[in-house]
């Protein structure tokens, strides 16, 4: 059944993911060119938002926190996985890669490389820090709208 929470989610996780990866470029690297990243990084959060974390906030406070925490972690996932691949191709076609295992065995390289960048503390709490805020922001707008609707 749709709810209007769907795309509070969406619209909330995109527009987190957008800053988590603006505050993600300078780890990266501070003279790489990252292109597109950060708007590819929110439509991935708002796809995983609209998917994953709409459909389930509501059952409990902490429960609520938790699917926005583990959306998070699947948004990086799943971008470090698209990136990996976009650069794979740029690899495959510099001719870096001689075999197909080859290939394979970079894209996991690709995605451990991206991920690892991201362990830095202070990036790690801001991500956290995100959660809980759009944990408790999604929970009190379900509750608001159940409210609401109750009470017809």
């Amino acid at each position: 059944m749709f709810t209007l929470i769907r795309p509070i989610a969406a619209i909330l996780l995109g527009v987190f993911g957008y800053f988590a990866a603006k505050g993600y470029e300078p780890l990266f690297d501070p003279m790489a060119r990252m292109g597109a990243f950060a708007v590819w990084t929110a439509g991935i959060s708002a796809l995983i938002g609209w998917l994953f974390v709409g459909g389930r906030i509501g059952r409990a406070l902490w429960f609520s926190i938790y699917i926005v925490a583990q959306g998070i972690v699947l948004s990086a996932l799943v971008t470090a996985m698209v990136m990996g691949v976009r650069e794979v191709f740029i690899l495959g076609f510099r001719r870096r890669y001689g075999e197909v295992m080859d290939a394979l065995t970079g894209y996991i390289d690709i995605i451990i490389g991206w991920l690892k960048k991201a362990l830095v503390q202070e990036y790690l709490i801001f991500l956290g820090a995100g959660a809980v805020v759009i944990g408790i922001v999604l929970h009190v707008i379900w509750r608001m709208m159940e409210r609401r609707r109750n009470a017809r």
